[in-house]
């Protein structure tokens, strides 16, 4: 409602209740002037003259003057009991005149905005609706986290999870938990516009509560690196900052282009098969790489295979009976010195195993690849120096 028009009722709403207050508080005499002066206004005059009439009636005097109306001795009060109606007739009137005049004087009202919903398609091909370009973004990985930043959507995101600390930029923002477990409370109270997660690397029990506290869920998955270009873009998309995105993306296919080509499907007659590797991710569970994650391409990319390369999955876990039936030629062990020399430890008492026998198990404390996000290109060159050096 306009808010002149809201007044106005309200004023007129308080004068009729005044009004009548003072109505039936009047001597018989007033009400009689008052009926009187009301029957000489055209919107009122109908009905104050036939509330004379009774009056008149009333008293046996039908055919009195007005003037003799004043003289009159106290008339049934029923007589009178219409003039409140002239009143509210009246302020009535005036009502509507006043309504009429600011809607007219209101400007027109502007055509309703056309809905500002969007509709995005996530990498796992789901369809993600929000209101609008997100400006607030909760990242639970972080690659996510990395590809945002790259996206030109940094400064969107509100809160992320332990370990995102690349660019140096996402070290600032606050943790909220990590693919495991996250702190629903303050997620709530952030209140996103939607959670970038990572697929197959989230756990489930967040995945259902996400769903049950009706948050949008955006799923990054980048199986190889020429997936990346690919998903800066479409994270440009969901957050609005498409130029941005476009010219990193743009930045991205270029280092694709200068890095090692992958090897063909079928080696060559005589060509050197690649070099079995086994990717040591963590050693309680055994998680290690599968087809899904850009280590996987980039290991086929400097000469190598990982030998759970048929899994498709990002990282899975595996039992060391298998690992020891697929005979890794070389272990790279994704540990600082001090964890990774207790690994090579353990690995001692199988000297069964070709890595082993050969002492081929490397530290590999380069977490770019294993992050997976845009500056997993820079980190391919180290790897396959490090793959080169290795004896066959």
């Amino acid at each position: 409602m306009h808010p002149l028009l809201e007044t106005s009722i309200i004023a007129v709403l308080v004068s009729v209740a005044a009004g009548y207050l003072v109505w039936v508080l009047s001597p018989t005499a007033v009400r009689i002037w008052l009926a009187m002066r009301l029957a000489t206004f055209p919107p009122t005059a109908a009905p104050a003259r036939r509330a004379l009439a009774r009056w008149q009636a009333a008293q046996g005097c039908s055919a009195c003057s007005s003037n003799a109306a004043a003289a009159a001795p106290k008339p049934a009060r029923t007589a009178f009991r219409t003039l409140p109606v002239v009143l509210i007739s009246l302020v009535c009137t005036g009502l509507i005149g006043a309504a009429t005049a600011v809607v007219q004087a209101a400007p027109a009202a502007a055509p309703a905005a056309p809905s500002a919903r969007i509709v995005l398609v996530d990498d796992t091909g789901a369809k993600v609706t929000l209101a609008g370009p997100a400006r607030r973004i909760v990242s639970l990985s972080a690659g996510a986290t990395e590809l945002l930043f790259a996206a030109g959507a940094g400064d969107r995101i509100v809160a992320t999870v332990t370990g995102a600390d690349e660019p140096v930029a996402a070290r600032r923002i606050e943790r909220i938990g990590d693919a495991n477990a996250i702190v629903y409370p303050r997620l709530q109270a952030l209140k996103p516009d939607v959670v970038v997660v990572w697929d197959d690397l989230i756990a489930e029990g967040i995945d259902v509560s996400l769903v049950k506290l009706r948050i949008p869920v955006y799923r990054v998955s980048v199986r190889e690196l020429a997936d990346l270009p690919r998903t800066v873009r479409r994270l440009g998309a969901l957050a609005g900052t498409g130029t941005a995105a476009d010219t990193a993306a743009r930045a991205l296919d270029a280092k694709i282009a200068r890095l090692p080509p992958k090897p063909a499907a079928q080696i060559a007659a005589g060509a050197r098969p690649p070099l079995r590797a086994f990717f040591m991710k963590w050693a309680e569970p055994l998680y290690t790489v599968g087809s899904r994650h850009v280590m996987s391409d980039a290991l086929a990319r400097c000469g190598a295979r990982s030998i759970f390369d048929d899994i498709d999955f990002p990282m899975p876990i595996v039992e060391f009976k298998e690992i020891r039936k697929r005979d890794p030629e070389v272990i790279l062990m994704a540990a600082p010195p001090v964890t990774a020399r207790d690994w090579r430890e353990r690995w001692a008492g199988f000297p069964d195993v070709d890595a082993v026998a050969k002492r081929q198990m490397l530290a590999y404390t380069d977490p770019r690849l294993d992050r997976m996000g845009p500056t997993a290109l820079d980190a391919v060159a180290d790897l396959c120096k490090l793959i080169a050096g290795v004896p066959r």
